[in-house]
C-alpha cells in the first residue's frame, strides 16, 4: 500500500508541474531564463521519480536467472551458523547439564494418506547405557525416507523438542549449498490468513537476515521448515455446554474437528508445484494427531512417535548418573515395582522434573507412597520452583516466582479462544496491568512528551501568537488520539545494543533519499496551489502557503519513510531472542535513533521543498517568518516521531501501572527462569517448560 500511494503522489506531483509549466509559458512575457527555469522544474519532478523508482529498485532487486541460486545459497550459508549456534544453545538448556543423555527410540507410524516409505525404527541417541548402535540417528532416518517430509508425533513431554533440535543441528551441521535450511517454525500463532510463503519469510528473517535475502531464500527452495505446535492451535473438546471434556489421565481431549489444524494440514498438503517434493518436517502430540480425520492429515510424509521410555532404562539412567549416592540408587532398585512411577517416568519430561527436585536433597523413595499419577505429577509440580530457587540462590524466593509466573499463566490462558496461547512475549504481557490504563497513561504521556518538545519553540517567539498555543495544543490532542488507538502494543524493538551499527548506517541510507524526494515533490505540489490562490485573489493563503507546504512536505516524508525506510532497515536484522531484544536501555536507545532519524528527514524534506518553491514568482518566500516554518515542522516531526517510536515510553508506563503483579526487573525475571529450567524459548519467546507445568501454575500457584 505504501507502494502505490508513494507513485500516486508521484504522479500527481508530475502532472501539477507540467500543468503549472503550460500555464506559465501560456501567459507569456518569460525571457530565456525564466522559460528555463520553467522547464527544468518540470525536468526536476520527473528526475525526482525516477530517482525514487531507482531507490527502490535498488532496495528490492533480486538476482535475475542463474545468480538467484548462487545468491541465496550464500545467504542460506551465513544464516545457518546463526541458526546452528542458537539451536546448541536452546538444546544445552534443555537437557540440562546431565553428562550422561536420555537415549529416545521413534517407530514408523502406522500407515496415513498417501504416505511415503521409511525405516522402521530409529534413535536420537544419548551417552546412556541404552543406546542401540543399530538405529539410525535422526537426521539419518530423515535422509532415508523416501519423501522429503517427516510427521513426528509423542506423547506430551515425550521429547519432541529435544528431537526436533537435535534433527535441526545435525541437518545444518551436514548439509551441503544445494540442502534446504532447517529453520523452526511455532504454528500456534499462525494466522491463516497469512500465506504459508510469507510465513516462512518472516522466520526465516527473524532467525537473523534480512528480508530481501529471506526471499532469496525461500524463492529458491533453500528452506526446510520444522513445524512445531499444531496441537497448540485450537482449543480442546467441549461438550455441548462449552465446558471441557477431559480424558482418564486427567487432561482435557483433543478436539477431532480443530479447524485451525486442519486448515493448516490443507495448505500444507498442498503447497508447492509438487507437493511430494516441498520438505518440511511437522511435530505434534500423539492423541491429537490420531484424533484428526485419516484423510486430512498430512499427505505424501513418513510419520514415526516416539517410544515411552522403559523402566530399565529409566533405572539405568538413574544409576549411571547417581552412582555414589545411596538415596537414588534404592529409588532405581524400587522402581519396577511401583506401576504408578513407571508410567509417570515413561516420558523425558517427568524424569527430569523427579532429577530436578531431589537433585540436592531430599530422598526420591518417598515417591512410592503416591498411588495415583495425579497425586504424583501434583506433588512433583509443587516442588519444583522451590527446587529451582534452592538450586540457583537469587534475590527471588519461590512464593515470589510462583505468584508472578501464575500472573503469566493466567494471561496465557485468558487468550483469545483460538486455543491457549503458550509464547511469552515481553511486548505482548501489557494487558495484565489494565488494558484501558495503560493505553490512557500512555497517551496522557505521550501528549506530554509532545508538548515538552514543541513548547519551548513557541516561547522563544518575542510575542508568540495565541494560535500557536492552539496548534500545540491540537498536535497533543491528535498524538493522545493515536497512541490510545494503539492498544498499548510496545514496544518497538532495536534489535542492537549499540547506535554506532550496521543497522544505523542502513537507517540513514533508506531514509534521506526519501526524505529528500517526498520533500521536493511536497514543494513541487505547492507551486500550482500558489498560482491558483493567488489568481483567486486570497492573498494570506499564499503567505500561509510557505509553512503548510513545508509541514505538509514533512508529514508525507516521514510517513512515507515508517512504511518503509525504517521497518525494512530493521525488522530485517530482528533477531532470532526477542524478549533479550526489547530491554528497555535498548528500546530507549532506540527511540532515541528514530527521533534524531525523524529530525533528519524532517529538515531534508523541508529544505528541498523550500528550494522548490524558490522558483515560484508568486510566492515570496523573504516575507515568510522562518520561525513559523521551522515551528510547523518541528510539529509535525514531533507528532509522528511521539506517535510511532514511544517504545521506552510505552514500557516504562507498562512497568508503572503494573501495582506489583510483575516484577519491575521483568527482563531479568524472565532470563533468570529460563536460565533456571523453568522456562524454555522457541522462536524468539518464552514458554514455560511443559504445557502441564502452565496449567498447574495457573490453576494451583
Amino acid at each position: 500500500m505504501a507502494r502505490a500511494l508513494r507513485w500516486l503522489i508521484t504522479g500527481l506531483v508530475i502532472a501539477c508541474a507540467a500543468g503549472w509549466a503550460l500555464v506559465q509559458l501560456l501567459r507569456g512575457g518569460q525571457d530565456a531564463s525564466s522559460t528555463s527555469s520553467i522547464v527544468s522544474m518540470v525536468l526536476a519532478a520527473v528526475g525526482l521519480a525516477v530517482a525514487l523508482a531507482g531507490w527502490e529498485a535498488a532496495r528490492k532487486t533480486l538476482p535475475q536467472s542463474e545468480d538467484a541460486l548462487k545468491f541465496a545459497q550464500s545467504a542460506a550459508e551465513t544464516l545457518a551458523k546463526k541458526i546452528l549456534a542458537a539451536e546448541r544453545k536452546q538444546f544445552r538448556a534443555l537437557v540440562g547439564k546431565d553428562e550422561e543423555q536420555l537415549t529416545l527410540t521413534f517407530t514408523r507410524r502406522p500407515r496415513d494418506e498417501h504416505p511415503g516409505r521409511g525405516l522402521e525404527r530409529g534413535q536420537v541417541k544419548g551417552s546412556g547405557p541404552s543406546a542401540d548402535a543399530g538405529l539410525p540417528g535422526i537426521a539419518a532416518y530423515y535422509r532415508a525416507c523416501s519423501k522429503p517430509r517427516l510427521v513426528v508425533t509423542g506423547a506430551p513431554g515425550a521429547g519432541k523438542t529435544v528431537l526436533s533440535l537435535e534433527l535441526v543441528r545435525d541437518l545444518i551441521e551436514q548439509r551441503t549449498p544445494n540442502d534446504p535450511l532447517p529453520v523452526r517454525v511455532p504454528l500456534a500463532e499462525w494466522d491463516m490468513q497469512v500465506p504459508f510463503e510469507k510465513l516462512l519469510i518472516g522466520h526465516v528473517t527473524r532467525a537473523g537476515t534480512t528480508e530481501e535475502r529471506a526471499e532469496w531464500i525461500v524463492g529458491n527452495g533453500l528452506v526446510l521448515p520444522v513445524l512445531d505446535g499444531l496441537d497448540e492451535m485450537d482449543p480442546g473438546l467441549t461438550d455441548a455446554n462449552g465446558d471441557p471434556v477431559y480424558g482418564p489421565d486427567g487432561q482435557q481431549l483433543p478436539d477431532p474437528e480443530a479447524p485451525r489444524a486442519l486448515a493448516a494440514l490443507k495448505v500444507l498438503s498442498n503447497h508447492g508445484d509438487t507437493v511430494s517434493d516441498f520438505p518440511l518436517i511437522l511435530l505434534c502430540r500423539t492423541a491429537h494427531y490420531d484424533a484428526l480425520p485419516r484423510l486430512e492429515r498430512l499427505q505424501h510424509a513418513v510419520g514415526v512417535d516416539i517410544d515411552p521410555l522403559s523402566h530399565e532404562h529409566v533405572a539405568a539412567h538413574l544409576t549411571t548418573v547417581f552412582e555414589d549416592e545411596e538415596r537414588w540408587q534404592r529409588f532405581a532398585h524400587g522402581l519396577p515395582a511401583s506401576e504408578v512411577l513407571r508410567e509417570t517416568l515413561a516420558t523425558p519430561w517427568w524424569l527430569f522434573l523427579v532429577k530436578a527436585v531431589y537433585h540436592r536433597r531430599g530422598d526420591p523413595s518417598e515417591l512410592f507412597a503416591h498411588s495415583t499419577a495425579r497425586a504424583l505429577k501434583d506433588h512433583l509440580l509443587s516442588l519444583f520452583i522451590p527446587a529451582v530457587v534452592d538450586l540457583r540462590p537469587s534475590q527471588y524466593d519461590a512464593e515470589r516466582v510462583r505468584g508472578w509466573l501464575a500472573v503469566i499463566a493466567r494471561h496465557l490462558r485468558s487468550g483469545p479462544a483460538a486455543g491457549e496461547r503458550v509464547d511469552i512475549h515481553r511486548p505482548r504481557l501489557w494487558p495484565i496491568a489494565g488494558v484501558d490504563r495503560v493505553r490512557y497513561a500512555d497517551s496522557a504521556a505521550a501528549a506530554l512528551v509532545f508538548l515538552v518538545l514543541v513548547l519551548p519553540w513557541v516561547l522563544v517567539r518575542e510575542s508568540p501568537g495565541s494560535w500557536l498555543f492552539a496548534v500545540a495544543g491540537l498536535g497533543a490532542v491528535l498524538v493522545a488520539r493515536d497512541v490510545s488507538r494503539q492498544a498499548g502494543d510496545l514496544p518497538m524493538c532495536v534489535p542492537w545494543g549499540r547506535v554506532f551499527s550496521d543497522a544505523t548506517l542502513r537507517l540513514v541510507i533508506d531514509t534521506v533519499p526519501v526524505g529528500l524526494v517526498l520533500g521536493g515533490l511536497g514543494g513541487l505540489a505547492a507551486l500550482p496551489s500558489a498560482w491558483l490562490a493567488d489568481a483567486l485573489g486570497l492573498g494570506s493563503l499564499v503567505s500561509f502557503l510557505p509553512a503548510l507546504a513545508g509541514c505538509w512536505a514533512v508529514l508525507l516524508g516521514l510517513r512515507i519513510v515508517h512504511g518503509s525506510g525504517l521497518n525494512h532497515t530493521f525488522n530485517g536484522i530482528y533477531p532470532p531472542d526477542v524478549n533479550a531484544a526489547v530491554r528497555w536501555r535498548y528500546v530507549l536507545r532506540g527511540d532515541l535513533v528514530f527521533g534524531c532519524a525523524v529530525v533528519v528527514v524532517a529538515g531534508l524534506s523541508m529544505a528541498a521543498a523550500w528550494w522548490v518553491m524558490s522558483f515560484s514568482d508568486v510566492l515570496v518566500l523573504s516575507s515568510v517568518p522562518i520561525l513559523d516554518v521551522l515551528t510547523f515542522g518541528l510539529m509535525a516531526a514531533a507528532l509522528r516521531w511521539v506517535s510511532d517510536f514511544g517504545g521506552g515510553r510505552r514500557y516504562l508506563v507498562f512497568l508503572l501501572c503494573l501495582r506489583k503483579q510483575l516484577p519491575y526487573r521483568l527482563g531479568r525475571f524472565l532470563r533468570w527462569s529460563h536460565e533456571g529450567g523453568l522456562l524454555r524459548t522457541s522462536g524468539g519467546a518464552y514458554q514455560f517448560r511443559h504445557r502441564e507445568f502452565q496449567r498447574w501454575v495457573a490453576e494451583r500457584a
